[in-house]
């Protein structure tokens, strides 16, 4: 009876060593590779993009997530961010370190195609809708490229006819990268911003610009001279507040850990408060639900952290899997977003693949 008893214990122990199936509602990998980026659909589908097998990769999904339509790019690179609507697709990446911009129908036929050359690295190109069929591509290498004195950060506008508006580089520093945008009202744009100078940790900081792409205002938000940090996500409530989310390492036995940080910030450039949900981790994505919480996903293991959007109270986590731990883990979170009957759908990868996921929110 005693090593029935064992017997019965070891295996439940081992057992809650892996993800847990009854958390996630749904869930698939599409070939090797990452998501880099999800939306909801109108239709209450999903639309995801990144990388499968080496190549950008587009995947649009219905209610029942069914394949409607996916394909990849016939070079090699990953798409990082995407438009829809009834007439088609547009979508924003990177291939052989040029930006990559590409058109589709509605039937996924390849309208138009640009690879754009800026003379720096591009790792990353986030899209931004401007409204009156006009769209902003900003494209950056990645933070965690190695820092090189030639980077800067690619303002590339055009319509959707693929004709190109306006093109400028910025540059400042010895090296800037931008992983994510937000537009507010009055067509300003914030950045996520990672900064390194010669000799000195990376910093993060969050800056408002124009339209005219003129920086209006910066503002650090990590710059430990012992210890780097990253800003990896940005988002305009639309009524005058700035989240700002990424990581920033502190003191440890070992040395140095991760810890994620979110951070509120007034559009006119001024701290309201800033927090460190989660150990060993990275904010990745924000999102603001209608129970007034800001939302932030967690590279490590899917975590969503919650916080009250006002004062930056913890207001609890939301778990994809039961067991997770994110010191060591193959389940790395890019993106979120949030469904209209209050399901989660992310995108990131797990195992190797491109991996996207639907979970309830308890």
């Amino acid at each position: 009876m005693g090593r029935l008893f064992a017997l019965v214990l070891v295996m439940f122990l081992l057992s809650g060593c892996n993800k847990s199936e009854t958390l996630v509602a749904w869930e698939k990998t599409y070939g090797a590779g990452e998501a880099r980026f999800i939306r909801v659909t109108a239709d209450s589908g999903l639309i995801a993009c990144g990388r499968s097998s080496d190549q950008p990769y587009l995947v649009r999904l219905d209610e029942n997530k069914m394949v409607v339509l996916d394909f990849n790019a016939e070079v090699p690179g990953t798409f990082t961010s995407a438009w829809f609507d009834t007439s088609g697709y547009i979508t924003g990446g990177s291939t052989n370190g040029k930006m990559l911009l590409m058109r589709h129908s509605k039937t996924g036929n390849i309208l138009w195609e640009k690879s754009i050359d800026s003379g720096f690295n591009i790792d990353q190109t986030q899209l931004l809708n401007l409204g009156n069929g006009t769209f902003l591509a900003i494209g950056s290498a990645s933070p965690d490229t190695i820092y090189e004195n030639n980077s800067g950060l690619l303002f590339f506008s055009f319509d959707s006819t693929g004709q190109v508006l306006e093109e400028l580089e910025y540059s400042s520093g010895d090296f800037v990268a931008s992983y994510d945008a937000s537009l507010d009202n009055s067509g300003n744009i914030y950045l996520a911003l990672t900064r390194k100078e010669a000799f000195s940790k990376s910093v993060a900081s969050v800056a408002k610009f124009n339209n005219q792409y003129q920086r209006i205002w910066e503002l650090e938000l990590a710059n430990n001279p012992d210890y780097g940090a990253a800003a990896l996500t940005v988002l305009h409530d639309g009524s005058g507040v700035v989240y700002v989310a990424g990581r920033t390492q502190l003191p440890s036995e070992s040395g140095g850990m991760n810890n994620s940080f979110l951070a509120s910030v007034s559009d006119a450039g001024s701290l309201n408060w800033k927090k460190y949900p989660e150990n060993s981790n990275s904010g990745t994505a924000l999102l603001l639900n209608s129970g007034g919480e800001v939302m932030m996903l967690n590279i490590n293991c899917f975590i969503v952290s919650k916080l009250d959007a006002e004062k930056g109270d913890d207001a609890g986590r939301i778990r994809m899997f039961d067991v997770c731990d994110p010191y060591n883990t193959d389940a790395m979170a890019s993106d979120f977003d949030i469904t209209s009957d209050n399901y989660l759908v992310v995108a990131g990868t797990l195992g190797g693949g491109f991996y996207l996921a639907v979970r309830a929110v308890k």
